[in-house]
């Protein structure tokens, strides 16, 4: 990043958290997008379920939606696209039939493999020059920021 973007957001910004992560987001957006030749990757919602049914599959949609903060509605749609593209399948619950669960398929984790890949790659260089207590410290101030803001 130039000189000149934290010039920008230190003198036009009363909150440079805010700011800081807005840019940091955008960033990460346009080398997503930069270094993925899959267009689902570059869906937030994609990649967001796809972290998490990499860490918890049989997940339900109501449980996406609380895990990712993201609307129902978004939720619902996105399966819907991996599902179509064999990335996804649900199933029902076998002792709540109400209740459909969603899994990861081959193809899904071999996707979510290839996000896991791209993000490696833009964390690694985004912390090449910090020390790993300058991460730690990092990773601790933000989770309690978001953790603050939850509450």
């Amino acid at each position: 990043m130039d000189e000149l973007k934290l010039v920008e957001i230190e003198s036009v910004s009363e909150t440079p958290i805010m700011a800081l992560t807005t840019l940091l987001s955008k960033i990460y957006e346009e080398q997503v997008t930069e270094l993925s030749d899959e267009p689902l990757l570059n869906q937030k919602a994609t990649r967001f379920i796809l972290a998490v049914l990499s860490k918890q599959e049989a997940i339900t949609q109501n449980d996406l939606v609380r895990v990712t903060h993201m609307k129902g509605s978004t939720i619902s749609v996105t399966i819907a696209k991996l599902e179509e593209k064999g990335m996804v399948y649900r199933e029902a619950d076998s002792y709540d039939m109400r209740c459909v669960r969603v899994f990861l398929t081959e193809k899904g984790k071999a996707l979510s493999e290839k996000r896991n890949d791209i993000l490696k790659k833009i964390e690694n260089e985004g912390k090449k020059d910090l020390t790993p207590r300058e991460i730690k410290e990092a990773i601790f101030v933000l989770e309690t920021y978001l953790k603050n803001l939850l509450n």
